[in-house]
């Protein structure tokens, strides 16, 4: 399983991912470039591999799972062309704010709750408490990010390579 990450961006870099949608090669280009700004990584989240069983306890229907649950990994819309190769999402601010509402709102409890409850199907071998408590550390940090994303009304963009 590779590394998740999340990027908060102004509108002018949003666009420039917006506009390489499609074109895997062109996402990756970009994407690139945003890893690389210390600038932009240092207002990314990275989720390490929590990002799984993170997605798979909120919204274990995946694109089909009830808004905005499924916006936290999944985004409002896919950006890559080859699902197979890898995942880019993308929150509009108005989006990552809904998000962020939902995140400020799902206990840490909750969260538990909905881990143990993930179908057998989604779980990984690392699935039990030591993976809940890694999933429950990183969603921490996501919910801190989607405030920020939030506060700025910036743009949220998912990747995980495969």
């Amino acid at each position: 399983m590779q590394l998740g990450l999340h990027f908060r961006l102004n509108d002018e870099k949003a666009a420039r991912v917006l506009e390489a949608a499609g074109d895997d090669a062109a996402l990756r280009s970009v994407l690139a470039e945003l890893e690389e700004n210390e600038a932009e990584f240092s207002r990314a989240c990275e989720t390490d591999k929590a990002w799984d069983p993170i997605a798979c306890a909120i919204a274990p229907a995946g694109a089909d799972d009830a808004w905005p649950a499924r916006g936290v990994i999944g985004g409002a819309r896919e950006l890559q062309d080859d699902d197979e190769e890898s995942l880019i999402t993308h929150l509009n601010p108005g989006e990552a704010a809904e998000v962020a509402d939902y995140l400020d709102e799902l206990s840490d409890e909750e969260f538990s709750a909905a881990y143990r409850a993930m179908p057998e199907e989604l779980r990984n071998p690392e699935y039990g408490d030591a993976e809940e408590a890694y999933a429950l550390g990183w969603l921490d940090e996501l919910r801190g990010f989607y405030a920020a994303a939030r506060a700025e009304r910036r743009h949220v963009v998912f990747t995980v390579w495969h």
